[in-house]
């Protein structure tokens, strides 16, 4: 569920973004949204690249938001009129991919926005959980509900299959591969091979 404020602040800041040419793909919790899991959230999360970030921060003053935490993957900006928003950075050829299969889609509530596949998804909450365990929890409750929606056959039919050999590969390169299994029997049953799970 999203607030008609937090709708209108996605559209100024995305369309702010768009004038400028920076591509950003929404992540987070109106990510699972269009996936087809509504959350309340209160913030917007985005994804984009590292190498726009002055723009970003001269388009963000400009609309009246405050950085109030910045580091080479991230940045937070407060507006008390319009409320937060995370930015998050990639540096990688492989982050930089994620945005590249990012597909636009949206809904009446939302509207229609770029947003990152679900498998991705996944792949940045295990990235997540390598770099902040004390978070762990809440990503992994995340990653359950994605998994969760393709077992079901209820992920959107315009995302690509849930593809758990690409999971495996980041949750490698992460320290994270037995999480990753752990996840994927629990929820699809351990005599089931990994590999694309979808309509």
């Amino acid at each position: 569920m999203t607030s008609k404020k937090l709708t209108n602040v996605l559209k100024i800041i995305t369309d702010n973004l768009m004038q400028e040419q920076i591509p950003c793909s929404l992540i987070g919790a109106l990510a699972l949204s269009l996936y087809g899991l509504p959350r309340f959230t209160a913030d917007i999360d985005l994804l984009t690249e590292a190498r726009f970030w002055s723009r970003i921060s001269l388009i963000m003053k400009k609309l009246g938001y405050t950085c109030y935490q910045k580091t080479k993957s991230f940045a937070q900006f407060d507006s008390e009129a319009l409320g937060k928003i995370d930015f998050m950075f990639v540096n990688t050829p492989e982050g930089k991919d994620i945005l590249k299969r990012s597909i636009i889609t949206g809904d009446e509530l939302i509207g229609t926005y770029h947003v990152i596949q679900p498998t991705d998804y996944i792949v940045l909450k295990l990235m997540a959980i390598a770099n902040n365990p004390d978070r762990s929890q809440k990503d992994e409750s995340d990653i359950l509900a994605v998994m969760n929606l393709y077992k079901n056959r209820l992920i959107a039919e315009n995302f690509e299959p849930l593809d758990m050999n690409r999971v495996y590969l980041f949750a490698e390169k992460f320290g994270q591969k037995e999480k990753a299994q752990r996840y994927f029997d629990e929820i699809f049953g351990v005599s089931n091979k990994p590999g694309n799970f979808g309509l």
